[in-house]
């Protein structure tokens, strides 16, 4: 008994509990606000999944799914604001399907209440008419969460829920399908740099139409991603051109020459093939004297070089399966990830393990006025370490290494981040589970807002106001971009530790 008593002792003083099978369960701060520690075999998943399924945000926007039991019977209402598939919970909805399926066969982890969650939401909401246009890859990337709820749905793990049975399922994810390979197609012929325009660059889809001529680090994940998977698991697939491996592999060709720095070792966010056009004069770094253009914008912002970095693993992901690696595409895409990999290792803050909003930056750097009518704050911003990009760089690293794409060397890299997130960003939300902070909300370039991609935009622009911990302010919330990245990073991590 006394022995028993003091290992009780023994693991509250470290803050978890034994579950009856032997597992960590994480004992969270009661007080909201209050940062989480890292405990080793704690399922970090289960706990984010479970605490804010319902309950989070794309930008400002409320964006939760509704509840459901494991027989399928929804308990507690959705909270999405927009009634079309979003990217951003589109993005948690992919990730959370992703830790379904990982844990389909667990006896520990009850699944089926998300996946009937994913299923509500994927069968509620179709595609924004901008997507079918193929006007924005951003209002096609959601369509990612069909290939894996279609796989789920036909395998046989989870009986019919009473809204939406697994027939109907799938012939709604056949629908989006079909939907988002007519978009990408439109864009790839509609909204593509013309060789007219800038030759180099010719063939580029735009990041969305509104966007004329710009190429966006994002956007590479948004598009181009999205077409590598529909090639190996949309079983109505037909080409969009002759190759279109080739045509992926191309679009990376483009964007990897006017955004890479040698010098830095890091992806500009975008660049126009336009540096004289009335777009480009809205960006800082700008300049089309000839001889001396400068196509790209002027800063490296750590979310968009993170969704750059995981398309390039994906699609190589996409690529293995379907046997092509001695194809001079995929060799294209191979090429960039060593690199890329390399320079944000080398930015990676050594203390905590995380990243900052501003990459090429550390903490020193400080950004003290921007324009006066597209601002959140009169107070100087100090350069943050940011939870969205560190959490979708550690999903990037933990999948190339677990790929064999990446050498193990990465896995440590990653494995320090992932406690980063836990210890710097993950905090009690008060009743019982947690948030993920110190999220920037968005950052973009032009556009109806003034936005002109300098350093001081991204700490000082009134979108990129960051998430944070203090209980009593509006922006005391968990943003879906984080939420979405910690999951596959979550999941990543639990394949090789748990």
């Amino acid at each position: 008994m006394k022995r028993l008593l003091l290992l009780a002792a023994v693991l509250l003083a470290f803050g978890t509990t034994m579950t009856a099978g032997g597992k960590k369960k994480p004992q969270v701060p009661r007080q909201a606000g209050v940062a989480c520690k890292f405990q080793k075999g704690v399922r970090y998943s289960e706990l984010v999944i479970n605490s804010r399924i319902n309950d989070f945000y794309a930008n400002t926007k409320q964006a939760g799914f509704g509840v459901f039991d494991d027989r399928g019977r929804q308990t507690e209402q959705a909270r999405n604001t927009k009634k079309v598939l979003d990217y951003v919970p589109g993005l948690v909805a992919k990730a959370i399907l992703e830790a379904v399926d990982y844990y389909k066969d667990s006896k520990e982890v009850d699944v089926k209440p998300w996946f009937y969650a994913m299923q509500d939401y994927g069968c509620r909401f179709d595609i924004a008419e901008a997507g079918k246009l193929g006007k924005s890859f951003d209002d096609l990337n959601a369509v990612k969460l069909y290939f894996k709820l279609r796989q789920l749905a036909a395998s046989g793990h989870f009986a019919d829920s009473e809204t939406y049975s697994n027939a109907t399922t799938l012939l709604t994810a056949d629908e989006r399908m079909a939907a988002a390979l007519q978009g990408i197609r439109t864009a790839n012929s509609t909204y593509a740099i013309k060789n007219t325009t800038l030759s180099t660059a010719a063939g580029g889809w735009w990041h969305k139409a509104n966007y004329v001529n710009q190429m966006w680090c994002d956007g590479q994940y948004m598009g181009p991603a999205l077409l590598a998977q529909m090639i190996n698991e949309y079983q109505d697939y037909k080409p969009v051109s002759n190759n279109d491996w080739d045509l992926i592999a191309h679009q990376f060709n483009i964007a990897w020459k006017f955004l890479w720095n040698e010098d830095t070792q890091l992806l500009y966010h975008a660049f126009t093939a336009e540096p004289g056009g009335q777009a480009a004069k809205d960006w800082a770094g700008i300049s089309a004297v000839k001889g001396a253009e400068v196509y790209h914008s002027a800063e490296y912002w750590g979310r968009a070089i993170g969704w750059y970095f995981l398309a390039l693993v994906d699609i190589l992901e996409q690529m293995q399966q379907k046997g092509d690696t001695h194809s001079i595409a995929y060799q294209i895409l191979f090429s960039q990830l060593q690199p890329l990999a390399q320079g944000l290792a080398a930015r990676q803050d050594a203390k905590t393990g995380c990243w900052y909003q501003l990459v090429a930056h550390d903490g020193s750097f400080k950004a003290t006025t921007y324009n006066a009518s597209y601002r959140y704050t009169d107070q100087p911003v100090s350069n943050y370490l940011e939870s969205s990009c560190t959490a979708i760089f550690t999903a990037a690293y933990l999948k190339a290494v677990r790929l064999g794409l990446l050498d193990k060397k990465y896995a440590c890299i990653a494995k320090k981040a992932y406690k980063g997130i836990i210890e710097q960003f993950m905090v009690s939300d008060g009743k019982g589970g947690v948030h993920l902070i110190g999220c920037s909300k968005s950052a973009g370039l032009g556009g109806k807002d003034y936005r002109d991609g300098s350093a001081a935009y991204y700490l000082l622009g009134k979108d990129t106001e960051p998430t944070v911990s203090n209980p009593s302010s509006p922006s005391f919330y968990t943003e879906g971009k984080v939420f979405g990245a910690f999951i596959l990073a979550a999941t990543e991590y639990e394949r090789g530790e748990m």
